[in-house]
This record gives C-alpha cells, structure tokens and sequence, in this order.
C-alpha cells in the first residue's frame, strides 16, 4: 500500500496527477498529508509516498511443557467473526512424548534429545502465529491516511479502529503484516523508512533497524508470504516504485525484491512490468501484485524470480490515488477510493475460488463507501488461505 504526500500522481493515469495515495495501499501523486500496497499482502502517492509492512518479532505463543515431558503447540483456530470457528491449520502441532530416553517429534525420533518445542527451553514452534488479544485470522489490517491502524473482517463487512500508530510521522507508503502481530509500515518521507507496530497497541511503534535505499530502492509496496503450504516461516516480498509521476506500466519498468526479516537485507529477484504495484501473500506461499493501467490486474508471481505465472484484469477496477489490497479465505478484497481523489474507499470482492460455482470469477462492490480513506493493507499468513 502506498501513499504519497509531496509527488503529484494520478492513479491509474499513466502521466496523471494525484493526491496522496498508497499501494497495497498505494498512491502517486500531489500529497495531501495523507497516510498511506499493496500487499498479501496497496496504496502510492507521488510526493510523499506510503506503503506499509510488518516484521516478524518474538511475540508468539510459547509451547505448553508439562511434567511429563510433553509438549505441545497449538494449531490454531480461525474465528470468524459470525460465530464460527474454523480449524484452520495455522501452525503445526507437534507433540514431544518421552518414552525410554527416546523423544518423538513430528514424526522423527531423535535419541535422548529433547524435542525443539519443549518448554525447558522456552522455544516456540518455529514460524508459529502469535496468539495475541487481537486476532491475526478473522480479518484484514488497513491503514487509514490520517495514520489510524483499523481491522476489516470480511465475513462481517465491518471496520473497526484499532487505533492511531505512534511513529511520529504521518506519510505512510505501504504496510505488510507479519506472523507475530507486527505491521510493518514504511513511510515516506522519509523515503523507505521502515518502522514495526504491535497490532494489539498501535501506539507501540519501533524501528527494527531497516537500511532505506539498498541497491538504489527506497520505495515499494510490500507484504509477507510464507515459504510454502508445508514451510509456514514468512519473508518479506515487494515491487519498486521509483517516486516520480503516477503509476506506470511496461517492460521492465518495476523491479520484484524480497527483504529477509532477520537481517533486514535487500536481495532484487527480477524484473516486473509494474512501477508502483501492491502486494499480498498467502500462507500456502503464494504472492500477488495489484497493479497496471488500463486495466488494473491481479497477477500471480513466482517469488523466486519474479515472473508472472498468471494475470487477471480486473475490468473497470483501477488504481485510484489511494489503494490497497489483501488475499482472505480465498479470496480477495481490494480498496480503492469510492469517488473523487480523497474520498474515502470502497471495498471490492473478487471471488477468485468461483465459491458460488457459477464458472465466473465475479469482481463486486460489497462496501460502497467505508469509514476511512485506506492507504495500505496486510493480511498476516496466519490468515486463512482456503475458503471458510
């Protein structure tokens, strides 16, 4: 998600100008002191740009020890929001039962070793989801332009402010959302700062010691996707924006990048044909962009090197000054505002698993105008990734 506070571009207009918006949240354009993908995973602006992210960081649930030497991580439970609770398999369950010296773990034995989940050595499950007060599975984060953190739930199509991010500096470009309840913002200016806010307080806002403008790339909308189905530990992926004019579309002109959440180290994978685009992540490891012109598109994107494995256009749906994006149960949930630029956003459904078997991928309005002008969105991998 972008959003853009001093640069005049036009989202969705090739040369156009625009107020500020975001990517993934994203969007070009004259600034308004707005905040703003993008992406898993949308919204530029053009002066000052805002995109947001997430980070992982220790806040995870610890494994159960008990006195008999069994250990246990809990898989977790996806609520809803409606009442239901699916047993979405975010985060494994593994049980260490020591029996004769031997400890069974996951299947693998190791002889007289204890299990890596055991709790006398206070570890977590590798790449567990956070079991925190606010939920990481029943919804999306966004990012409104006055720098407030809200939760969309889709199943409820309601919004609910979760609070203001206390990072002291008002342009947000693109937010991504991590495993660990942590929404990783970047902002802009200053260019490409990055700084980690807890979900549960937003107010709790700390630098995590991001470098701005590795190999030459200070701006990019950006969102978390895990490895794999099997392998649930997230990076960081995202596309550049190079901060002038609007958005634009054509060979080469975007760069696909991956950050690595421990190091905080920015490696290019390839090029894209987007400049300016958001992204979102699911957590069977698959990354998508919003981006492009005349029409905007949904495109599919192999995060090992950049290529586009598939691409949807998205008809009438285009990239306003403001705009954003997540992938939820199966779906997707795009943010674009409603009307004239700063007006506050709409929110569209794509049904991309064709849940209603009727053979068409139906794009609908289901918010005609929200609360809040989104200028970035994130959806943690702990999300559900298949329909509920």
């Amino acid at each position: 998600m972008f959003l853009f506070a001093s640069l005049t571009l036009a989202c969705g207009d090739s040369t156009g100008t625009s107020d500020s918006s975001t990517a993934g949240g994203t969007s070009p354009g004259t600034s308004e002191s707005t905040t703003a993908a993008p992406a898993t995973s949308s919204t530029q602006t053009a002066s000052t740009t805002n995109q947001g992210g997430s980070e992982s960081e220790s806040v995870g649930t610890t494994a159960a020890q008990t006195s008999t030497g069994q250990a246990t991580t809990s898989a977790e439970s996806t609520t809803t929001g409606a009442g239901e609770t699916t047993a979405s398999s975010v985060g494994e369950t593994s049980t260490g039962t020591t029996t004769s010296g031997t400890s069974a773990t996951t299947g693998l034995t190791t002889t007289g070793v204890e299990s890596e989940t055991e709790t006398d050595t206070g570890l977590e499950e590798p790449c567990g989801c956070a079991d925190i007060e606010v939920p990481l599975d029943d919804g999306i984060f966004v990012l409104s332009d006055d720098g407030e953190l809200w939760k969309y739930r889709p199943d409820q199509d309601d919004f609910e402010n979760l609070g203001a991010i206390g990072c002291g500096m008002p342009n947000t470009f693109s937010m991504g959302v991590d495993r660990l309840g942590y929404a990783w913002v970047m902002f802009s200016p200053p260019a490409g700062e990055i700084r980690k806010v807890d979900v549960t307080n937003p107010a709790d806002c700390t630098d995590p010691g991001y470098n701005p403008g590795q190999l030459g790339v200070e701006l990019y909308g950006m969102a978390f996707v895990s490895n794999s189905q099997v392998d649930q530990c997230d990076n960081l992926y995202g596309n550049t924006y190079n901060g002038i004019g609007g958005f634009g579309e054509g060979p080469g002109a975007g760069d696909f990048l991956t950050v690595d959440p421990e190091t905080l180290q920015l490696s290019l994978l390839g090029d894209t044909t987007f400049n300016g685009a958001e992204l979102t992540g699911t957590g069977d490891g698959r990354a998508f962009m919003f981006g492009g012109v005349n029409p905007a598109k949904l495109v599919e994107v192999d995060k090992a090197d950049g290529s586009y494995v598939d691409v949807l256009p998205l008809g009438d749906l285009d990239l306003t000054n403001a705009f954003a994006f997540a992938f939820f149960a199966g779906d997707f949930y795009f943010f674009t505002e409603s009307g004239l630029p700063g007006s506050n956003s709409k929110v569209t459904h794509l049904d991309y698993d064709d849940s209603d078997n009727n053979g068409v991928q139906d794009l609908t309005t289901v918010n005609a105008e929200g609360p809040i002008r989104i200028v970035g969105a994130g959806v943690s991998t702990c999300a559900p990734f298949q329909p509920m």
